[in-house]
């Protein structure tokens, strides 16, 4: 199976890249090294003057020209990476020299008469040798990786490896059984770790500081390319066993592949210790390599190349434990709240603002207003009359929050305030969490923008070259229940109204026409509880579980009722979303560029015709520009029906014709039908 490449020297569709010989040629032009780059490597075996000297390699049959052209090759590019300074120009060396080595490989297996066979089968080329960028293209897969919570939603094996590797607590758990058997099952997997193991061990990443000489190079080339086993051995001789090295390995390409999106390795950076993660895997696996090269020198076989490198990185590991990350399934903001409402609710506290003031309340997300979005500003609660020693606590839990377990310390510290700093404390993350997270606001591209004027301009009969008036386009949304009060019109609803215009469950104030919520909490608990026999009331267990049910309950019909009348005192938000997504609460709001009706964003809405509320079009035909061919009225989604008539010239046209109008005699109608019919029938609707 072929896997694409993350940035080969040729492209599959023949767009090639500068290859290594140009930039070395470019690098060595005027040396006495210039030779090695010119021309293809069959002019420079033509063309090029033979002088004697003790080459470093010669294979058995080194009499025959080419033969001797080769060995010059070859010990001259080992002169250049011995002596090379440059970073960059020794990756490329190393790119050059690893071209020749089966070459190299097949000349010492080979006998004299077939040599010319061996060069014309295992001519070098530059764009097919392992390196960073021929390593399978994953680089999209990576978003789909759990970097920020525990949550391990069911994913691709590739994606499964790449978590493990993240620098985050318990990840190496059974990794040499699921490595194992995903490189059984997955051919992806397969060639990932294939390709990652020889690019690591060979040094083949730009940021390796140390790779393997040119002896040991040439016999891992030997034993993993030019003799290549199969997926069999492989299996049996390393992906069964190094654990530890196989983890690494995987660190390594994460800390190449992250980088590659930036915005992405941006986030890393300000979430996790990934300039330490970055480094240490860097040294541990410059040290493998070290060791790799000692151990080829003294042995023959793959074991013993590998001896010692598991127990090295196990200890590496162990270090590394203070700067894992520990995925979090909420924020610590988001943990704050749960809490406080946990706590009040086991108190069965129905008003939860009792003693912070609401115009603090206000003063807070004022102030959220005007900080960037990441740190919580715990300080800012001084200023509220806090206790310094609690403030110093949740500063303390919110710095060490990735490394360590804080949940039952947090409890502890909110069970022991007062009442006013406990809900000060609850403020002031709500309003973070509100403004920061919960609400916010995102331009949308221009030609998005115009589509939605128009729509809403028919929406709201205006003419195209009208001005849009100031009241069209305004969504109204609470604050106190966190509710959205436009229709919106969803791609799964199994009945939607593209003529509804206006708001939902809103109250108006008639002297003061200001909007306020009128959404009402359900008195009734629904909720069906198992019956209680008489005879249990006896025991007196069950007879305290059913009280405090019964505490329960009456406490959720007294928050009903306070939320209700809170709902109904708190003013709506006015807000204008043309042009704009509006992300509220865990949804992102827009206006349909095709209908003008506001609906929720989902990636699935976007087709050929672009985006659109998923209910507005059939067949690239807006719903609300179609009536009725027999009674003129339009209809909605679903309301009408498209047949084929005929005229008298024989020409075929497609006619809707509503749900009401769409009588049984028309169905059983053989199509097409004709013209006349139908404006005969039209004609009696009209009487």
């Amino acid at each position: 199976m072929s896997f694409g490449r993350i940035c080969p020297f040729e492209f599959e569709d023949g767009i090639c890249r500068e290859m290594p010989e140009e930039k070395l040629l470019n690098h060595y032009f005027g040396s006495e090294y210039e030779w090695l780059f010119m021309g293809t490597f069959w002019e420079r075996l033509q063309t090029i003057e033979y002088k004697e000297v003790d080459y470093i390699w010669k294979p058995p049959c080194h009499e025959h020209p080419w033969v001797k052209t080769l060995t010059m090759i070859i010990h001259h590019t080992v002169q250049l990476i011995e002596k090379e300074t440059s970073a960059s120009i020794q990756f490329y060396l190393h790119i050059y020299y690893d071209a020749h080595v089966p070459l190299m490989c097949a000349l010492e297996d080979c006998e004299s008469n077939n040599i010319k066979t061996v060069f014309r089968k295992y001519v070098p080329k530059t764009k097919d040798v392992l390196h960073e960028g021929m390593l399978p293209d994953i680089i999209s897969l990576q978003l789909h990786c759990s970097f920020w919570n525990e949550n391990k939603p069911k994913m691709q094996p590739i994606v499964h490896l790449m978590c493990k590797a993240l620098p985050q607590r318990c990840q190496i758990r059974n990794l040499r059984e699921i490595i194992s058997n995903y490189c059984q099952t997955d051919d992806l997997v397969h060639e990932f770790m294939r390709c990652a193991l020889l690019c690591s061990i060979l040094g083949m990443y730009k940021h390796c500081k140390v790779r393997l000489s040119w002896k040991a190079r040439k016999k891992i080339i030997r034993r993993f390319i030019y003799q290549k086993p199969n997926r069999m051995q492989l299996q049996e001789w390393l992906f069964t066993m190094y654990q530890h090295l196989l983890f690494y390995i995987i660190k390594e390409f994460l800390t190449y592949s992250m980088k590659l999106i930036p915005s992405l390795y941006e986030e890393l950076q300000n979430t996790y210790k990934w300039t330490i993660f970055e480094n240490m895997v860097q040294v541990a696996m410059n040290s493998v390599r070290s060791t790799v090269e000692t151990n080829i020198m003294k042995y023959s076989s793959i074991q013993d190349w590998l001896s010692q490198i598991e127990s090295n990185l196990m200890q590496v590991n162990k270090q590394q434990l203070g700067n894992l990350y520990r995925p979090q399934r909420q924020t610590f903001t988001q943990n704050v709240i749960n809490i406080c409402d946990r706590l009040d609710e086991q108190r069965h506290q129905v008003n939860p603002h009792v003693e912070f003031p609401n115009a603090y309340s206000h003063l807070l997300r004022d102030m959220a207003k005007r900080v960037p979005r990441g740190d919580p500003h715990i300080e800012w609660l001084r200023f509220f009359n806090v206790n310094k020693k609690a403030i110093d606590s949740l500063t303390n839990m919110y710095q060490h929050y990735h490394q360590n377990t804080y949940r039952s310390d947090l409890r502890k510290l909110l069970n022991s305030v007062t009442r006013y700093e406990f809900e000060a404390i609850r403020e002031l993350f709500a309003a973070l969490q509100q403004t920061h997270y919960d609400i916010r606001v995102f331009d949308l591209p221009k030609h998005y923008y115009d589509k939605q004027c128009s729509a809403l301009k028919r929406r709201y009969g205006l003419k195209n070259d009208d001005e849009l008036k100031e009241h069209v386009g305004n969504v109204y949304v609470c604050l106190s229940c966190n509710t959205f009060k436009g229709f919106v019109v969803k791609q799964d609803a199994k009945c939607s109204n593209l003529f509804a215009n206006g708001h939902h469950k809103i109250i108006i104030d008639d002297e003061t026409l200001k909007c306020y919520c009128g959404k009402r909490c359900e008195k009734t608990d629904t909720k069906k509880r198992k019956r209680i026999a008489v005879d249990s009331f006896l025991d007196t267990g069950e007879l305290e579980e059913h009280r405090k049910r019964r505490v329960k309950k009456d406490w959720k019909t007294r928050r009903k009722s306070m939320q209700n009348d809170l709902c109904a005192n708190t003013e709506c938000i006015k807000f204008n979303m043309t042009g704009c997504v509006l992300q509220f609460y865990g949804k992102l709001y827009l206006f349909c560029p095709s209908c003008g009706n506001p609906t929720v964003f989902n990636a699935s809405q976007i087709d050929e015709n672009g985006f659109t509320c998923g209910q507005c079009l059939r067949e690239g035909t807006l719903y609300t520009t179609v009536n009725c061919f027999i009674c003129g009225t339009f209809r909605g989604k679903d309301s009408w029906t498209t047949v084929n008539a005929i005229d008298d010239g024989n020409e075929m046209k497609t006619i809707p014709i509503c749900n009401g109008c769409y009588k049984p005699w028309l169905r059983q109608y053989e199509q097409p039908i004709p013209l006349d019919v139908l404006k005969q029938q039209k004609a009696k609707q009209s009487k």
